[in-house]
């Protein structure tokens, strides 16, 4: 049976992420300027997304990729989608033999704030605001639902247009109406490795 027991976490766990929002954006006040110049400046980015993160008191293993377009060195704005891999989710309650598979994914529009601590390292904000949606296998039907994820990361440009960055965030849901799912079961914190790519 699944458990909510971290639901009494969800509305600390928020405004921790809604902190790191605030320090994202203040962060970024200081040192906006559309007028960069950049001759080596990549205007383009995709990355691919290795992401281990809790669900619903235990964890799962997720894929993703985010692309978009860098307006100047510090901003840059984007979409990012997640897909949980189902063969990859730890705990007893879910997609183990003799019960059911979830399927759950999401993603949305991101803006990101990068700021540079030297040639090879930079730090970044992400924000992003979209949507989720959860589904059984054998159950059917399924649920969408609001999701919104605050984090930041630190990476390291190996050459100019490929580097790597580690990264922490929250998840925040809102809306769950699935099964014996609440929020609190997709929300929660999570890692992640990216591969980075610039064009």
């Amino acid at each position: 049976m699944l458990s909510n027991t971290k639901s009494r976490f969800t509305g600390r766990n928020f405004l921790i992420a809604a902190f790191i929002a605030l320090f994202t954006f203040q962060l970024s006040a200081q040192d906006i300027s559309f007028t960069q110049g950049n001759n080596n400046l990549n205007h383009f980015y995709a990355d691919l997304i290795g992401k281990t993160a809790t669900l619903n008191g235990g964890w799962g293993l997720f894929g993703g990729m985010r692309a978009g377009y860098n307006i100047n060195n510090n901003i840059s704005v984007g979409a990012v989608a997640h897909g949980l891999i189902p063969e990859k989710l730890g705990g007893s309650y879910i997609n183990q033999d003799g019960k059911d598979e979830l399927h759950f994914g999401y993603g949305g529009i991101e803006a990101a704030y990068k700021y540079n601590l030297s040639d090879k390292f930079y730090l970044t904000g992400l924000m992003m605001i979209g949507a989720g949606r959860a589904d059984y296998e054998n159950l059917g039907g399924d649920d969408y639902f609001f999701i919104a994820e605050s984090g930041a990361s630190i990476n390291y440009r190996i050459i100019d247009w490929f580097g790597l960055g580690l990264s922490g965030s929250y998840r925040f849901a809102s809306g769950v109406n699935y099964a014996d799912f609440s929020n609190a079961s997709f929300s929660g914190w999570a890692a992640s490795l990216d591969f980075k790519f610039g064009f």
